[in-house]
């Protein structure tokens, strides 16, 4: 448990404890609300410091994009090793990209064999998505006995 889930733990403690124990003394809730935050406040203040600079430091590190020590790999890293993947393969399908080094008679063809079926080509979908058409605006249908819409300016 991260440094920041922590001092959340310790300062949900330091109020809940208090406040269930005035209502169950009988105090009225707005006063037991009042007296429990202020005790959490002040505990917090005196007694976690540490904790709450540590919190401090693990916040800052994650708000400028910094993973914690021992933290498993982000999803925008595996993301980026996926896309430089499908890049490389897609140089390696172009024609005289490997027969030089392979010895290959037909450029390409060894890569093309190798090549992952599920392999994306970001270039290739970027293109994709730029050549698609926007779709027509939808039209509304006219009955052709009573002939053209009524509300409609060019009849």
């Amino acid at each position: 448990m991260g440094p920041s889930m922590r001092y959340l733990v310790v300062r949900a403690a330091l109020f809940l404890v208090p406040f269930a124990l005035l209502m169950i003394a009988d105090v009225p809730w707005p006063i037991s609300l009042l007296v429990a935050l202020a005790f959490a406040f002040a505990a917090s203040i005196v007694f976690f410091g540490k904790l709450r600079d540590e919190a401090a430091r693990d916040l800052q590190r994650m708000r400028q994009g910094r993973k914690r020590e021992g933290a498993g790999p982000d999803d925008a890293d595996i993301e980026d090793e996926v896309l430089d993947a499908g890049a490389a393969r897609a140089a390696d399908l172009t024609p005289g990209a490997g027969a030089a080094a392979s010895g290959d008679p037909a450029p390409g063809v060894g890569a093309a064999r190798d090549a992952d079926v599920g392999a994306v080509d970001a270039s290739a979908a970027r293109a994709d998505l730029a050549d698609a058409a926007p779709e027509a605006p939808p039209t509304r249908p006219t009955d052709a006995a009573d002939g053209p819409d009524a509300s409609d300016p060019r009849a």
